[in-house]
């Protein structure tokens, strides 16, 4: 059953809403009903009363919003820390080399049981929509894939989940790469996936970007690549994802993930690589605590944050999303899979301390996030999807500061997280 109702809910005005405030909730408290999985009413409640015989959840004035979304994620990796030599520089090539290693012995009932705690880690956190890269390197062979398509079968009834073909270790460096990207496709991944800055030579890097277009095209599907995941200001394979965007018409359908090394440009070409990146309507993702924690390291004072120009991006008008990227792994020590914290970063990271920007890093964890990955950009309004979490809060200030767990998530109208597996007859929250 998916229809129900939500009463005495807070929400916070559209970011397009120019009369009200960008972080204090709209006035008064609303009622909001679904049925199909989609939101077809939202209401005013001025009374504040409910009624003991309808499908409703009492929200006693928390915050409702859109479901989080997780635009960047690991989950073959995730959990994985125990089980992979210590990464004792604490360096992304460190990580890479130890992952090599260790993803050679790893079973797909290994991975679907990290996965598993992975994507329960997240839905519990409030997400809603997960886009998962998935490593089908040569060495991982589709073992990896294997694994998280199980895990990710099994949380379709809570989480909607992308997956990505993830060529870990190249595609002309690691030439057997490329049969498995093409295996993983025709197995059901979602979108194609790249890391040209992994070549050896800039001609390598446009090769494999080439290969990554033109899987694309054979499958009609979007593309999202790590590019420039590296402090290096002479990697350049930025630019060249925007020409290739332009030159196969892919305009729209292409992400860019980490583009850390846009914050090591010069001043004047970074400008004109971000109006390319505009110009070729391609989606960027930034990983606050995953980059913060590894790039930088070679740095004496003052030192690098690692982050991509989110507001420079943001400004230029390119959707942005954060994502999470890693949890417990080689790569990065901690993570928790609740992306309240990657937003709580970026305020930090990004000095996006006004209530307009703010407002903005909650929307790159919720509706901005939505559109990145092709969701929609999801909103609590009618026509959008009753994907939700509602957060015992006053307002986003309070949520960005206390980061709590969500008291109920809704996923395609049925409740995912909270009292109930289904809407029941009444449901109160209140203490």
């Amino acid at each position: 059953m998916n229809a129900g109702r939500i009463v005495n809910a807070r929400l916070l005005p559209s970011p397009t809403d120019t009369v009200n405030p960008p972080l204090i909730p709209l006035p008064g408290r609303f009622a909001i009903s679904w049925s199909n999985g989609a939101i077809e009413r939202v209401a005013p409640q001025p009374d504040g009363t409910i009624s003991a015989d309808d499908n409703v959840i009492d929200a006693a004035g928390a915050l409702l919003l859109p479901a989080l979304v997780d635009a960047h994620l690991h989950p073959d990796l995730a959990f994985s820390r125990e089980t992979v030599l210590p990464n004792r520089s604490g360096t992304l090539a460190e990580a890479i080399s130890h992952w090599a290693a260790a993803k050679r012995e790893l079973t797909p009932d290994g991975v679907h049981e990290r996965a598993r705690r992975c994507f329960d880690a997240e839905w519990r956190g409030g997400t809603g929509t997960i886009r998962a890269h998935v490593d089908v390197g040569s060495a991982a062979g589709l073992r990896l894939l294997e694994g998280v398509a199980a895990a990710a079968a099994e949380f379709r009834d809570r989480i909607r989940i992308q997956i990505v073909a993830f060529p870990q270790d190249g595609l002309i460096r690691d030439p057997e790469a490329e049969a498995n990207l093409r295996a993983a496709m025709r197995a059901g991944c979602t979108l194609v996936g790249g890391i040209p800055h992994v070549e050896r030579s800039p001609a390598d890097s446009r090769a494999h970007l080439k290969i990554v277009f033109d899987v694309a095209a054979e499958h009609n599907a979007e593309i999202d690549v790590h590019v420039d995941e590296t402090d290096d200001p002479n990697s350049r394979c930025t630019e060249m994802l925007t020409e290739l965007t332009i030159e196969r018409g892919w305009q729209g359908r292409v992400t860019a993930s980490h583009v850390c090394a846009l914050a090591s440009y010069p001043e004047e070409y970074a400008r004109r690589v971000i109006a390319r990146v505009a110009e070729a309507r391609i989606r960027v993702v930034t990983n606050p605590g995953v980059n913060l924690h590894l790039q930088g390291r070679g740095d004496g004072y003052p030192r690098r944050r690692g982050l991509t120009r989110v507001r420079d991006l943001l400004d230029a008008g390119v959707p942005c999303a954060a994502g999470q990227d890693c949890i417990r792994d080689p790569f990065y020590p901690i993570g928790n899979g609740r992306l309240l914290d990657q937003a709580f970063l970026l305020v930090h990271a990004e000095h996006m301390d006004s209530d307009r920007r703010m407002r903005t890093a909650l929307e790159m964890v919720t509706g901005m996030a939505a559109d990145v990955v092709g969701a929609g950009a999801q909103r609590v309004a009618v026509g959008e999807p009753a994907d939700l979490a509602l957060f015992a809060v006053g307002d986003a200030v309070q949520l960005l500061s206390d980061r709590p767990a969500p008291m109920l998530v809704v996923h395609a109208g049925c409740i995912a997280v909270g009292a109930s597996t289904g809407v029941p007859a009444v449901v109160t929250l209140r203490s």
